[in-house]
């Protein structure tokens, strides 16, 4: 299934270890200038879609209580319930929205969806954090940024 605009997706809560664990620095161009940010990767749950899971990208000065406790809903201890918005970005394999992944972030931000950036980050982290369960979802982001070089994050 595809995360949509609406849906509800399970953040876990943040804390300094999970944060040292998770981060990757993402590089990208823009302007004519190379940019390079850290953000935290996470694989969420997609609550109104039964659970299903979603790799997830949220700016790493984000991913803090306060922030969480303004945009979210707190829903246990250790989770967040996060309503899927404009202020969301994604990238995909194909109109179909295959392979989509979300990223939680500054808009001003412009990353692209390039096998070097987003993709293979993905990737390496998947495989550094959890080995093959979320390694091979990871891979196929890997493909999709390599499909899709150069082309802009999109908004729900």
């Amino acid at each position: 299934m595809t995360l949509t605009k609406g849906n509800i997706v399970i953040i876990p809560a943040p804390t300094d270890a999970y944060k040292n664990e998770h981060r990757v620095t993402i590089h990208w161009q823009q302007t004519f200038t190379d940019r390079q940010e850290n953000y935290i990767v996470l694989l969420v749950k997609n609550k109104s879609q039964d659970g299903a899971e979603v790799p997830m990208f949220i700016e790493e000065d984000w991913y803090t209580i306060a922030k969480l406790d303004k945009e979210a809903t707190k829903s246990g201890a250790d989770e967040y319930e996060f309503v899927i918005n404009d202020r969301v970005q994604y990238g995909q394999k194909n109109a179909n929205g295959d392979g989509r992944f979300a990223v939680w972030h500054d808009k001003g931000r412009k990353p692209y969806q390039a096998k070097t950036s987003v993709a293979s980050r993905v990737f390496a982290t998947a495989q550094k954090l959890v080995g093959e369960g979320l390694a091979a979802q990871a891979k196929q982001i890997q493909e999709i940024g390599s499909a899709y070089i150069g082309d802009s994050l999109k908004t729900f």
